[in-house]
């Protein structure tokens, strides 16, 4: 092979790669990034927040919400958010949703979908199907009662027999979650990417995954979440100067989905330092 050809192969070659990074096929979940500029193949949902029940540590089995209409959500480009300024926006693509938002009035907003994991999500570095996406909640702390507080939640589960494979949880304030101070009095946390590694016979599973948002259940404070890149690609770095802040939130952890026998894992990745 002549030097050119090899030079030209080696050129073709390192763009497809750029090419595939810039734009993944996400495989599960369809409108994963949300690039069809809408939300269709999402089922939005929502209500309002009449608080949580119980006492801390809240799981998914505290959130109540009382019936009604969806709550607010929208899509966002290339914008900067002011209760965020560390948010580089959007996280995947050129498009990112945001559920709920920052009006308060104890309203909730819901985003869920049910896909079937197939051999497309495999990832060949392991020969094992993953589910991956990003999030982002920014919560205003207005140092209500835990369980009146503003909050968030997102969690994978399996249809056939409702066993929860993934799960987190916090409230704006939470001891524990290394949250970033915002516009007083918001907190929020960089984009968290989640990578979801199921078994091998989970091809053919159906999962369902469901996303909710919170105001305060007091009326007067507001809290959303940013979300993308549903899918099993691998997400690519997020972008700007400030890439790689990321913060970890408690949830469900390794230990408590051996003991429910889901044979299951999640990774919660750090970003690399930009």
């Amino acid at each position: 092979m002549s030097r050119s050809i090899r030079r030209n192969a080696l050129l073709a070659f390192a763009c497809a790669g750029a090419l595939s990074f810039a734009n993944p096929a996400f495989a599960i979940f369809q409108n994963g990034g949300f690039e069809l500029n809408d939300y269709s193949s999402w089922l939005l949902g929502g209500g309002s927040n009449p608080g949580l029940t119980g006492a801390p540590p809240f799981t998914g089995a505290n959130i109540q919400v009382t019936a009604g209409a969806p709550g607010p959500a929208t899509l966002v480009n290339a914008v900067t958010d002011v209760r965020a300024p560390l948010l580089v926006l959007p996280r995947v693509g050129a498009t990112t949703s945001k559920l709920n938002d920052e009006a308060g009035g104890r309203l909730v907003t819901t985003l869920r979908q049910i896909d079937t994991v197939t051999a497309a999500d495999i990832d060949p570095s392991d020969g094992l199907p993953h589910i991956r996406f990003s999030f982002a909640p920014v919560l205003e702390d207005p140092s209500h009662s835990a369980e009146d507080q503003p909050y968030f939640y997102v969690s994978l589960r399996r249809v056939s027999d409702n066993s929860l494979l993934f799960e987190q949880f916090a409230y704006s304030g939470q001891a524990g979650v290394n949250f970033l101070n915002g516009q007083a009095p918001w907190k929020y946390l960089q984009f968290q990417d989640v990578d979801i590694v199921l078994p091998a016979n989970a091809i053919g599973e159906q999962v369902e995954l469901t996303v909710l948002a919170a105001d305060c259940s007091l009326g007067a404070h507001g809290g959303y979440v940013y979300i993308d890149g549903f899918g099993s690609a691998v997400l690519p770095p997020p972008g700007g100067s400030n890439a790689g802040i990321v913060q970890e939130v408690p949830a469900t952890s390794l230990w408590a989905l051996l003991l429910m026998g889901l044979g299951m894992v999640w990774v919660a990745r750090r970003n690399q330092q930009g």
